[in-house]
């Protein structure tokens, strides 16, 4: 039987960031832990619902110290792009606008 214990929204944060990182299946890391893979699951849905909510339609774009083929590197949560400087900004516009569609 499965201990229960209450964890902070922090806390499952950091425990999916950690799964996520693991490269295990959701059953062997819960497993490990000693947590309910269902509740888990809830939990990890539940979170990338609230993130997917509190989104503010804004991306963070970095562009890549100078090497032989510059880029600009796009991230939006755990998702992330990189692209040549060449790429015309109404291409990444469209692309952004049929992503988000």
């Amino acid at each position: 039987m499965m201990s229960q214990t209450y964890r902070t929204r922090e806390e499952w944060r950091a425990l999916i960031a950690e799964f996520e990182q693991s490269g295990l299946s959701q059953k062997d890391f819960c497993e490990q832990r000693g947590l309910s893979p269902a509740y888990f699951g809830q939990r990890r849905l539940r979170l990338q619902r609230e993130a997917e909510d509190n989104d503010t339609g804004f991306a963070l774009a970095v562009p890549q110290p100078t090497t032989s083929q510059q880029s600009v590197q796009l991230r939006i949560g755990q998702t992330e792009l990189v692209l040549p400087l060449s790429v015309s900004p109404r291409w990444v516009a469209q692309l952004v606008k049929e992503l988000s569609a």
